[in-house]
């Protein structure tokens, strides 16, 4: 999906750029936000994003041992989350549960 990148810190990145009459002509910067998405979605708690406020996953609460004790669960729900933004992805969790991946489809 193509839309206005950010940074790291979830700031818009402007590169603004003027015409010869010094009118701004472009300052947001376009490009593919797939990977933006899947980060913000991850971190989101439920109500985060008030555009769609049912969408978040929440990883801070399965930062808590949620992971470790249920890999089937943290995969399920994680994959819920994305594809109901569009996001078709397969979600690998490592055999002892402290890291993921996601590769989308």
């Amino acid at each position: 999906m193509t839309g206005i990148k950010v940074d790291q810190d979830f700031n818009l990145i402007i590169d603004v750029t003027r015409d010869s009459n010094g009118k701004t002509t472009s300052g947001f910067v376009l490009g593919n936000i797939d990977y933006q998405r899947c980060h913000m979605i991850t971190i989101a708690q439920k109500g985060d994003i008030k555009g769609a406020p049912t969408l978040g996953f929440g990883i801070e609460n399965y930062m808590r041992g949620v992971v470790i004790d249920n890999n089937q669960k943290f995969k399920t729900e994680l994959q819920k989350e994305l594809k109901a933004d569009g996001i078709n992805a397969e979600v690998i969790v490592s055999a002892d549960g402290t890291e993921f991946q996601i590769n989308q489809k």
